[in-house]
């Protein structure tokens, strides 16, 4: 992404390097996404994306090491601003100083630079510091350009400091801190930073500059594609251009590749201008969107351009309010290529209790019957299991006397534990977890062995049975002085003994699949978060933009070092039942996508199912598909549900011929939502689809 801006900027036509190297220096646009105050759960209030932007390589420590001022600097108009209508205001409290970060600039090394601004307070006894930063901000610590305080009065009045920066850095930011010792504001207004020694009159970092926003759910960030693209394009003229014309809107994904483009007149008169922009975009997936001038040149006051998201439509039972008639149902899938969407034939059907958290792949028994536990509505556990007999056509509802998870192929129910503590003392031997057996569909229990060591936070997955009978538990939980992690404990004797817990990948949410070769794969959810002082993480090829994107859908203006730099499925593979596992590799690509399921196909292609709730509104149940073992992955996403409110896990399995239409290769998926996470006053509604990926492509296709 950045090598891209540099070829569009560098090009021989290209103008030359402006004299302001600060963006939006005149305020005059908005620091970041407006608020807005969708539902109870989620705000909506994203990550600003110029000034004051906490998750910048330079500023991320601030977060982490809890230096993040109670209140945060806004925009204000004001009337006799130095330039234009508005200005940035600093909240100052008696004894806690306020800052206003800017956005990071390219630097040169050695060059002298003068930093400018136009200051005034409400605060008799205010004061402010100008400061440059070119390593990470650390309040605590000293910058590499500073000035003495300054006592600021009620009049405006310009502020400069001249300093040289060393040789070896080349990148840098402004940092300007109010204080005082009463509380109030000091409004800050027509920021310069320009190379050499002296001061000249203010101007914007370009005579026209551009900042892309939209009224829309989530900080702005999420899109339907039923809908038009609306966006707003805001801009701010400070000066007639010297080459006039139309502004480019340009969409790209965030790979770089530019999808869409739309010229649009650009205002001529000074000041700030709003121009609403209906698109016809029929593309799904996450993008950015850019503004350029003439000669291609960027004009964003954001670094990273807007970042939206658009997710497809599908009407399925997931609405609001308590669903209509089955029958009004969608009997089908979507898929994406490339962003196109596509439709498929599939078949639903709703099942009578609510399962929840999909929490272990399918087995189906040697009599092709077809059990999943049931949960109350709000994933309270219920002693009931939901059977079906014709391949989730149809299901009936079964009392038990433990909470079911799992089964073998004998039809022998299993159960671990409640899922959440505290434990029933038949649930442990020594502290250990122990395995339950029921041979006569839930109604009576025998005591088995117990592999894991008992940890509230322990999770267990389904058990697997192999061909020859071993059974193999995926069991997540945190061992004193080593990340979180998954073990896979092993038994060769139905259940009474059990073998040590051989380490998977990180965290947890396990499952693992028996292949035709007889291999092992696992899929777990991965979602193990840094230490505290490894922030450059984030911003690692790779996670920035996911990363953006995930605190733009949950509100986190102000970024938590403790969310993960991934939140997503990993792959490993065993060729010795369990014992040793290798490649481990991503299985989802995003933040948000977790609680991976897979299986196998009669083709030898795998299948990986994984929610996805970034954003949560119209996410849901995804799958791809792999021809060779889940190391790279085909173009298409299949949408299996996209729901209104929080979209649920899965459960799968492979249906022989005969509980199908005859044919091999019918997946079925059980899926589902969870109304009362956002705040929804309804049952969750779980289905049963049944459904088939595109068939496997030959060599001539692409």
């Amino acid at each position: 992404r950045h090598r891209q801006t540099e070829e569009i900027i560098m090009t021989p036509n290209a103008p030359h390097t402006p004299k302001n190297l600060l963006p939006n220096a005149s305020f005059e646009l908005d620091l970041g996404q407006e608020k807005h105050e969708w539902t109870k759960y989620n705000p909506g209030q994203g990550a600003p994306d110029n000034w004051t932007d906490m998750f910048t390589p330079l500023t991320m420590k601030l977060a982490v090491t809890g230096q993040l001022p109670d209140a945060v600097p806004v925009i204000e108009a004001v009337d006799d601003a130095p330039d234009g209508a508005r200005a940035a205001a600093i909240p100052v409290a008696a004894g806690q100083p306020g800052y206003l970060t800017s956005p990071i600039m390219p630097l040169k090394g050695g060059q002298a630079y003068t930093l400018s601004v136009y200051a005034r307070s409400d605060v008799p006894s205010a004061n402010l510091h100008l400061a440059v930063w070119t390593h990470t901000v650390d309040l605590r610590e000293t910058p590499d350009a500073q000035s003495e305080p300054i006592t600021v009065n009620g009049q405006w009045q310009r502020y400069e400091l001249t300093f040289n920066l060393a040789s070896y850095f080349h990148r840098g930011l402004v940092v300007l801190t109010a204080g005082g010792e009463a509380d109030g504001m000091l409004w800050v207004d027509a920021v310069q930073l320009e190379e050499g020694h002296r001061v000249t009159p203010f101007e914007t970092r370009h005579p026209v500059e551009a900042h892309v926003t939209a009224d829309k759910p989530f900080s702005g960030m999420l899109h339907l594609m039923a809908e038009p693209l609306e966006i707003d394009l805001n801009t701010y003229v400070d000066r007639e251009p010297a080459e006039p014309g139309d502004l480019t809107l340009s969409i790209e994904t965030l790979e770089g590749k530019v999808v869409f483009t739309r010229d649009v007149p650009c205002p001529t008169a000074p000041g700030r201008h709003t121009t609403r922009l209906s698109l016809d975009f029929p593309l799904v997936g996450n993008f950015r969107a850019r503004v350029f001038r003439a000669q291609r040149e960027a004009i964003d006051v954001s670094s990273y351009g807007y970042m939206f998201t658009v997710h497809p439509v599908m009407k399925a039972g997931f609405g609001w309010e308590q669903s209509g008639p089955e029958e009004e149902d969608f009997q089908g899938i979507l898929y994406s290529r490339d962003g196109e969407i596509h439709e498929l034939p599939a078949e639903r059907t709703r099942l009578p209790r609510f399962a929840g958290e999909g929490m272990w792949n399918f087995n189906i028994t040697d009599d092709n019957m077809i059990y999943l536990a049931a949960l109350g509505t709000n994933n309270v556990i219920t002693n009931e299991i939901m059977r079906s007999g014709d391949g989730g056509r149809t299901w009936d509802v079964l009392q038990v006397t433990r909470h079911v998870t799992g089964v073998l192929r004998d039809g022998s129910l299993l159960s671990w534990h409640t899922p959440e503590p505290p434990y029933e003392q038949s649930d442990m031997v020594d502290g250990h977890l122990v395995l339950h057996q029921s041979r006569d569909e839930g109604q009576t229990w025998d005591s088995l062995g117990g592999p894991a060591p008992l940890s509230d936070q322990a999770y267990g997955g389904c058990v697997t049975q192999l061909r020859d009978g071993t059974l193999v538990a995926p069991i997540s939980y945190p061992r004193p002085g080593v990340n979180h992690c998954t073990y896979v404990f092993r038994s060769t004797d139905g259940g009474m003994t059990w073998s040590q817990g051989y380490p998977v990948c990180p965290t947890g949410e396990p499952t693992v699949i028996e292949l035709a070769s007889g291999r092992l794969l696992a899929a777990v959810r991965n979602n193990l978060p840094p230490r505290p002082d490894a922030c450059e993480v984030f911003f690692e090829s790779g996670h920035e933009d996911p990363c953006r994107l995930f605190m733009m859908n949950y509100g986190h203006a102000r970024p938590k070092i403790s969310g993960s730099v991934q939140k997503n499925v990993m792959l490993a593979d065993s060729e010795d039942g369990g014992v040793t596992w290798t490649n481990v590799r991503p299985g989802s690509p995003l933040l948000g996508e977790m609680h991976g399921s897979a299986v196998e196909l009669p083709d030898g292609r795998i299948v990986l199912m994984h929610v996805h709730r970034v954003p949560w509104l119209h996410g849901g149940e995804r799958a791809r598909v792999s021809c060779d073992g889940g190391n790279t992955w085909d173009r298409e996403t299949y949408y299996l549900s996209t729901v209104l409110t929080y979209p649920e896990y899965s459960t799968n399995c492979v249906l022989p011929p005969e509980l199908a239409d005859g044919e091999p290769g019918m997946i079925l998926t059980v899926l589902g939502d969870r109304p009362f996470a956002v705040h929804v006053e309804r049952p969750g509604l779980m289905q049963a689809v049944r459904w088939r990926p595109l068939p496997q492509a030959s060599g001539d296709d692409e």
